[in-house]
């Protein structure tokens, strides 16, 4: 995805000098942080979260129509779903492979792929059965929590406890939470495998007849990249993408979240988990204490919006009152990348050009 407004980036490179040069015993240290203290626990959490989604899925199916509490699955759900939103913005190593990241989350959706594949899915597999297996290796479109949620909540919800097909939609559900767990598990494991796991040859660079960096600065941009990620999925996407230009032009279905009502909740995790990036990694490293202050107020004005806003985002951007919060906090978060993305790379001399960002 390109970055708009990137072509403006080596001007207001020109206009700062940096305070300090770095060397790359900094990188390394900026590395080893986010890796140890952001991106490992956060694997974790979401191999623990999308296990004990399986778990419930499997004994939400296994009991009785009459005793199945869809209250239950829709939070392992939420919880899978945050865990999720909290290392969303990491799309490199593991998580790359396997289209796993689009495996886990479909999403933008323009032309209802999910809709549509879901429900040729559902009506040829009525009789029949599906396993994680199986699931895995067909259309990302019909796996991963879209369509988890799809299936555990609105009308959708009331046909895993009673219907005709009611047991194949208990084993879609029960094969996507799985399927997702193999999933979480693997990349998990894929980074923490010593000596030759993703963690290692990103706070290792260079080593190696191929290494997959040449040195600590080049998994610095990495790094760099799923911070801007996370706060430019929610401000163009997330936020944009219902929002639309005015009230008249508000398209609430196309809130990433909107069956369960969680897409503000989504950006709320989005944006904590960027300041905590930046705040694990980037801030000790900023030789600009005032421009470290500036991102931080940034980040706590952005936080402070989302926290401010009266209802869910579905409902908030068609309603005359709500809507201005709304608006401030696409705007505070407007301000947030830009900030990043205008300033921190030259205060850290990180070597962003052109094409840097291209294919986040």
């Amino acid at each position: 995805m390109r970055i708009p407004g990137l072509m403006i980036l080596l001007p207001l490179l020109v206009l700062h000098g940096p305070a300090k040069a770095l060397d790359m015993k900094d990188y390394d240290a900026l590395n080893r942080a986010a890796v140890d203290g952001h991106v490992l626990p956060r694997y974790d959490a979401l191999a623990a979260a999308t296990a004990k989604l399986e778990q419930t899925a499997k004994a939400f199916c296994a009991a009785p129509a009459a005793d199945r509490r869809i209250e239950i699955l829709q939070q392992a759900y939420h919880d899978a779903a945050d865990a999720w939103q909290d290392i969303q913005h990491v799309r490199f190593g593991p998580v790359d492979l396997f289209f796993r990241s689009q495996r886990f989350a479909f999403w933008p959706d323009p032309r209802n792929t999910i809709g549509k594949q879901m429900s040729e899915l559902l009506a040829k597999h009525a009789g029949g059965s599906l396993n994680a297996d199986t699931l895995g290796r067909g259309s990302v479109a019909v796996q991963g929590l879209p369509a988890m949620e799809r299936m555990a909540f609105g009308d959708d919800a009331k046909k895993l406890q009673t219907g005709p097909d009611a047991a194949f939609r208990c084993g879609y559900v029960t094969a996507i939470a799985e399927n997702m767990a193999v999933m979480a598990r693997e990349t998990r494991q894929e980074w923490r495998e010593p000596g030759i796991g993703f963690a290692a040859q990103m706070l290792k660079p260079g080593q190696g007849a191929d290494p997959r960096y040449r040195d600590a600065q080049e998994a610095t941009l990495e790094l760099f990249k799923s911070l801007y990620t996370a706060i430019e999925l929610a401000a163009d996407h997330k936020l944009a993408r219902p929002l639309g230009a005015s009230i008249d032009d508000a398209r609430p279905r196309l809130a990433e979240s909107w069956r369960s009502e969680r897409s503000l909740r989504n950006i709320q995790r989005n944006l904590a988990a960027a300041a905590d990036l930046y705040a694990t990694a980037f801030a000790p490293k900023v030789p600009d204490k005032s421009l470290d202050a500036a991102i931080r107020a940034s980040f706590a004005q952005a936080q402070a919006s989302a926290a401010a806003l009266p209802m869910p985002l579905e409902h908030a951007v068609q309603d005359i009152a709500a809507r201005k919060a709304a608006e401030k906090l696409a705007a505070d978060t407007l301000a947030l990348k830009a900030v990043v993305m205008q300033r921190l790379p030259e205060a850290l001399q990180i070597p962003v050009g052109f094409n840097a960002l291209d294919g986040d």
